[in-house]
């Protein structure tokens, strides 16, 4: 299990990298915009503090939409993959049938919080799926991946060009 789960995230965020294949939509955001705290192409609540990613990237391959951003300000990452052909309600939350997951990760202290492991909850709302942007919210509980603890990121809000 422990691997499947390395591997997945792994492969989540190689897409969010390097944009997937030729045959489907990829890309990186080209909005500008500046880490102001809390708006921008991507931004949320997390544990009760204001989140903002500036310049977040998304990917639609084989019918998977993969977005991250990361906070430059705190280091810290937020990254989801769901089945997402249109808008719709994808969940999350451990044991989901859908493969949706979500983490997120501190690049100072080098913790990740995932929602595919056990007491994971949370769903991804995609209002808008163009092939060349994604509109949508999410909200979420994730796991650490080693030790306990939780990680609570609300009032998300995504708009991306790719």
């Amino acid at each position: 299990m422990r691997f499947a789960t390395g591997l997945t995230t792994v492969s989540l965020l190689a897409l969010v990298a390097c944009g997937g294949g030729d045959d489907s939509l990829t890309g990186t955001n080209n909005n500008g915009g500046s880490n102001n705290g809390g708006s921008g192409p991507m931004s949320a609540t997390v544990n009760g503090a204001s989140w903002s990613a500036p310049t977040p990237a998304a990917v639609v391959s084989q019918s998977v939409l993969s977005v991250a951003g990361i906070d430059l300000n705190r280091g810290i990452t937020i990254s989801f993959a769901v089945p997402a052909t249109g808008p719709g309600t994808y969940s999350t939350a451990f044991n989901n049938t859908n493969g949706g997951i979500a983490i997120v990760s501190n690049g100072a202290t080098g913790q990740t919080w995932a929602t595919y492991q056990q007491g994971g909850t949370g769903s991804v709302v995609v209002t808008t799926l163009q092939a060349h942007r994604v509109v949508g919210t999410f909200a979420f509980t994730a796991v650490l991946s080693s030790g306990t603890g939780t990680i609570t990121v609300t009032n998300g809000k995504f708009d991306v060009t790719f």
